[in-house]
């Protein structure tokens, strides 16, 4: 399947739980998100680590909305200010499990190699290098805790720590620095039509699927209109 059908998938189902406003719709985003977690596996680390910091905003909702409704309820709070703390804090639950879950499933070289030809390269370059910043910062730390451990620096001590942040920068720009003269040669500025050596497959059936989850929003628009 061609990534940007994942990544509308991703984004019609995180629209369709923010325009329904509905604690049934949202209530069963998240069962949809956890069923895909748990039948794939691939995606479950994120769905658990979405539905953990899901937490905090049910948290910020109640303290928010429950003692300011007008029907008492228990102590300070409401029934009706909770209702609206429990409604938003679904919703939002609902929206990150599923918009995270399904974009686990985005290949970022297929979706880099699928942009390449639909949007200018310097901005494919830019979203590129963002979404490979995290793995590339990742891969240089555990090299200089790796030469931290071979001089026998604690790696875990909070001074090997703070040692690792000078190193990391300086890695990054000078990463950055030696990435930039093979781009300008490749002509990454210059205008024109742009081909790639394997392109993504966009199918029939990416189409199709892409128009239906555009349809599918527009009606959810419609309904909960």
């Amino acid at each position: 399947m061609n990534p940007l059908t994942i990544l509308t998938l991703a984004a019609g189902a995180v629209v369709s739980v923010l325009i329904a406003n509905d604690w049934r719709f949202s209530l069963a985003a998240w069962v949809i998100a956890a069923v895909i977690a748990l039948v794939t596996g691939k995606p479950r680390k994120t769905f658990l680590g979405a539905t953990a910091i899901s937490l905090p905003a049910f948290l910020g909702f109640t303290l928010m909305y429950g003692p300011f409704g007008r029907e008492p309820w228990w102590g300070i709070m409401t029934r009706d200010g909770m209702q609206i703390a429990l409604s938003l804090g679904l919703r939002f639950l609902a929206a990150t499990t599923i918009g995270l879950t399904i974009g686990c499933f985005v290949d970022l070289d297929r979706l880099m190699r699928s942009l390449q030809t639909r949007a200018p390269a310097k901005l494919v370059y830019v979203l590129g290098s963002t979404f490979r910043l995290y793995p590339m910062a990742k891969a240089r730390v555990d090299t200089i805790r790796q030469i931290q451990a071979t001089r026998g620096i604690d790696v875990h001590s909070w001074s090997a720590r703070w040692g690792v942040i000078l190193p990391l920068i300086v890695g990054l720009v000078d990463d950055a620095a030696q990435r930039a003269r093979p781009l300008g040669r490749t002509g990454i500025g210059n205008a024109g039509r742009r081909t790639i050596l394997r392109p993504v497959p966009d199918r029939l059936i990416d189409h199709l699927i892409r128009i239906v989850v555009v349809v599918g929003v527009v009606a959810v628009a419609i309904v909960a209109v």
